[in-house]
């Protein structure tokens, strides 16, 4: 090529003008691509230096510079030639010496991108072949400027991918100024094990081959990092220092100079090694040097996310000039891009002619740029393929945590919008197959007596995982998961927060069947297996349950021989120890009596039984994990004794920070507390302690319960195979979820054209309590109930009849009203005043509360435990605690789905 028109008219100021218009020049084959022995062209401040080998015609050099520099070259004396500038005195020339080397021929330069202009510019350019995709495929998402949205554009395209793919996805985030993507996973998880920036500094000191010790080391690492399929690279460890990378790209090319695009590299073969089908990076606005390697990468498939504005459209069009000048130099054409413009104005999405118009230029000024579509009429393909994405409302503002990120993203149309748009594109095939739904597959004939029976008894059995003979799998709901997939490195230090109900004893004991960490995680997921061993210590366990005893001194007894300790005490033995400490009026050595127990659990007594506990974990390298349950049947009021609360708030805080600080992270530990007990000993910062174990806490969403629905349908045999592993991702719309729920019980509680209510919807509004809770065992009690009272009763579309869920909700109230005293004693005295005066009418007022005794706090316990909810002076009880508390409705019937709406609305607030 020429110089570019911009380039031959513009000023020359500085000797940055002089290297940009050397910069432009064809290595070879253009009409002004240098003669023969130019080796090297060298600009600075002080002068311009040209390097020739030993037997080229240095009045060829000259002539060429004439016809770089034109008139601005002074040759008129060829000892003393100049380029003229145009700037201040005393620097209005730069000196041009042409320097002659010993070398015969060039040596040839390993091709280094970079994102910056540099002075200096060789002739002879070594670049490799990389035409041909190998390993997984790389997508770049990048944009010219920020706030375009291209950071949730690239973890839609993850998440769509991670869902398609028979494999996970990594995702990358290149960004250092602003990580969206590690910002939004540090929601997820408390703390990273790796990091894109450990990822470059190990690599640099990496002298293997093919950088297989930093390789084998990172993956590791990732595996604590997987979230719904996808693994996350974050930016930084640490995401409160956002300066710069201490190793940058050119130091990795520095140290292996045969690869320069060593980072895209190192990103593949991670991927590779983590069995990822793809590889997706979220870079850089603008054009750095991280950017640079991935976009100049010919077998990198590329996405520029945009808005529409002026400024955006002339940057993007710059880029499309500056990538077409990389292929230009080395003569390799990059793979299609895929250029996304992003929210534009619903009237401007509508009008096609705008669209088309707007696509039509980037297309033709894309064409002109790079050199495999210049002056080729037999190219069929477009040099860039375009696609749009209106305005949506609902991604404004979007949540900063990553599950409600994803789940609102999901919820959205943006993925649909998106795959339609990138249907066409190359880069994406997969985007090119057509959703397949099948039909609904009709339950196989049964008689509906028995699939009632069958789901009855299974859920029954689970309804109290203390007594139950046998145990299933649970279900692996978010919190779950995220325990399972996050500790798979190193050993867990949780505390897995939960109210009576939620799942915390019959996760504890499935932990306890298993054994060990190893065995829980390869029975919970099949994505990664844990590195160690983690046999479990239970320190403390239910005293009412003759299995959960049973088990804890058969894995205190296996710990100990593995340790090689001696005889482990027993949970009698614990017990005591803890009432014995309680009841003494002094202050206490928390720490030091919980560290003792820990280590008597495994067999290791005395004065330096911690010490040798520790010293006996390390040498053995099974790295065990210790397990704490049923609390509350030891330290039953911390609430109200300070002792109590201080034991608590060292197994929770102290205890755990102990473990964080041994080197190497030799012990873990796994802690099930009630809520309500976290509240009574953790009295100050309890919001941030929260946190920090949020991603843990055994909460149920919508999602959860009826996921939990399905699975006990499924599980029982009542209808068989209408839930797997992959229920949650292949059934992510409300659409699909209800498909399967219908024929379980139906559209609605009664005909589908009925004007009864959706009964989905108000299952889980009746089952919740006024503080937006519902918990599983409710949901479990309350299927087996209806499934019992559905025995008998002849239905063609639903296994579940509605007189029965009715039925079974007065059931589910008795058994709660009786039970929920136990987990929040405050409740305990008020339930009894309300049972003495039975056909108490609700709603009432506080004037009528006095007739039956309650006082104010106790309307104020009623609120925060989700037993009542005031609006207008008027408190009313819902169903999940009015009919166990013998309560009479009065007045209009409330609408209980409607009234479960606002007590979330408020919750949330």
């Amino acid at each position: 090529m020429i110089v570019r028109d911009s380039l031959r008219v513009a000023e020359l100021i500085s000797w940055v003008d002089v290297a940009r218009r050397l910069s432009s020049i064809d290595l070879v084959g253009g009409p002004l691509s240098p003669p023969n022995g130019l080796i090297s062209t060298s600009a600075y401040w002080s002068g311009l230096e040209i390097v020739i080998t030993r037997d080229a015609d240095e009045t060829a050099m000259r002539d060429w510079l004439k016809a770089v520099f034109g008139s601005w070259l002074n040759a008129s004396d060829e000892l003393d030639m100049r380029i003229e500038l145009s700037a201040p005195h005393g620097m209005e020339t730069l000196p041009v010496a042409i320097v002659r080397s010993l070398e015969i021929e060039p040596t040839k330069k390993i091709f280094e991108p970079s994102a910056a202009l540099s002075g200096e510019r060789y002739f002879d350019i070594d670049f490799p072949v990389r035409t041909e995709k190998w390993g997984p495929s790389i997508f770049a998402f990048h944009s010219v400027k920020g706030g375009v949205g291209r950071t949730t554009t690239a973890l839609a395209f993850s998440l769509e991918l991670a869902n398609r793919n028979a494999g996970p996805v990594l995702l990358v985030d290149a960004d250092f100024e602003a990580p969206g993507v590690s910002f939004l996973l540090q929601s997820r998880k408390s703390g990273f094990t790796i990091s894109l920036e450990d990822f470059l500094a190990l690599a640099h000191a990496d002298r293997s081959d093919g950088f297989s010790s930093t390789i084998d080391f990172v993956a590791t690492r990732m595996v604590d990092q997987l979230v719904n399929g996808i693994y996350v690279l974050p930016v930084k460890r640490l995401l409160d220092d956002l300066s710069g990378f201490a190793i940058r790209p050119e130091n990795l090319q520095a140290a292996r100079s045969n690869d320069p695009f060593v980072v895209p590299d190192l990103v593949r073969d991670l991927a590779a090694h983590l069995g990822c089908n793809a590889a997706v990076v979220d870079l850089r606005a603008g054009l750095v040097d991280v950017s640079i390697q991935f976009l100049a990468d010919p077998s990198v498939d590329r996405v520029f996310v945009s808005s529409t504005s002026g400024q955006s459209v002339a940057a993007l069009t710059s880029m499309m000039r500056t990538l077409g000048m990389l292929e230009e130099q080395t003569g390799v054409p990059g793979r299609q891009p895929f250029v996304l413009f992003n929210q534009l104005p619903l009237s401007r999405f509508g009008d096609f002619k705008y669209r088309g118009d707007l696509a039509g230029r980037l297309t033709l000024s894309a064409a002109e740029e790079f050199p495999s579509f210049a002056d080729n009429d037999y190219i069929e393909a477009s040099p860039v393929a375009v696609g749009f994405i209106p305005h949506m409302a609902e991604l404004i503002g979007m949540s900063g945590e990553w599950d409600t990120f994803v789940r609102e993203l999901s919820a959205s149309s943006f993925l649909t919008q998106l795959k339609s748009e990138m249907a066409n594109w190359s880069g994406w095939e997969a985007f090119n197959e057509l959703d397949q739904q099948g039909p609904i597959v009709a339950t196989p004939p049964q008689e509906a007596d028995k699939r009632c029976r069958q789901l009855e008894e299974f859920a029954f059995k689970l309804t109290f995982a203390e007594t139950a003979d046998e145990l299933a799998t649970p279900l692996v709901t978010p919190p779950l998961e995220r325990l399972a997939t996050d500790f798979l490195s190193q050993p867990p230090v949780v505390v897995v927060e939960g109210a009576k109900g939620t799942g915390k004893t019959l996760t504890a004991r499935f932990l306890l069947e298993r054994g060990s960490w190893r065995a829980a995680v390869a029975a919970l997921q099949t994505t990664n297996q844990s590195s160690f061993e983690g046999s479990f210590i239970p320190m403390f366990g239910s005293l009412t349950s003759d299995r959960i005893t049973s088990l804890v001194a058969d894995r205190r007894i296996q710990a100990s021989s593995s340790l090689t300790g001696e005889k482990p005490s027993t949970l009698s033995e614990t017990t005591q120890a803890i009432r014995a400490l309680l009841a003494t009026s002094a202050q206490s050595d928390w720490l030091g009596f919980w560290l003792s127990q820990i280590a008597a659990s495994a067999g290791f007594r005395g004065d330096t039984a911690w010490a040798d506990f520790l010293s006996a974990a390390k040498t053995s390298m099974m790295r065990p994990v210790v397990l704490i349950e049923g609390l509350e049947e030891v330290l039953t009021d911390p609430f109200n004794k300070a002792n109590e609360a201080a034991a608590l708030a060292s197994l929770l805080v102290d205890v755990p920070l102990r473990l964080r600080e041994e080197a190497g992270r030799p012990v873990g530990y796994v802690a099930f507390v009630r809520a309500d007990m976290i509240q009574a000993a953790i009295t100050q910062n309890a919001a941030q302690f929260r946190a920090v174990y949020s991603n843990y806490a055994l909460t149920w969403r919508d999602i959860d319960i009826k996921e939990l629905v399905v699975w006990l349908v499924s599980n029982s045999g009542a209808i068989p195979r209408i839930w797997s592993s992959d229920w949650r991702l292949s059934h992510s719309s409300s659409e699909l979820q209800e498909r399967d729920l219908r024929r379980i019980w139906g559209m609605k509680l009664g005909k589908d054209d009925s004007r009864e209510a959706r009964t989905t919807e108000w299952v889980i509004s009746v089952l919740t309590d006024l503080t937006g809770r519902l918990t599983a065992r409710d949901l479990v009690r309350f299927v087996s109930e209806a499934a019992k009272h559905s025995r008998g009763v002849k239905l063609e579309d639903r296994l579940l009849a509605p007189s029965a869920l009715k039925t079974a909700v007065d059931f589910t109230s008795e058994k709660k009203v009786e039970e929920y005293p136990k987990e929040v004693a405050q409740l305990e005295t008020i339930f009894e005043k309300f049972k003495k005066t039975p056909g108490f009418v609700t709603p009432f007022t506080r004037i009528e509360a006095q007739t039956v005794g309650l006082s104010d706090i106790d309307l104020e316990n009623l609120e925060k435990y989700g037993v009542a909810y005031q609006e207008d002076g008027r408190f009313e009880v819902p169903e999940l605690f009015r009919i166990g508390l013998q309560m009479r409705r009065g007045g209009a019937r409330p609408n209980i789905i409607s009234l479960t709406r606002r007590a979330r609305e408020r919750a949330r607030a």
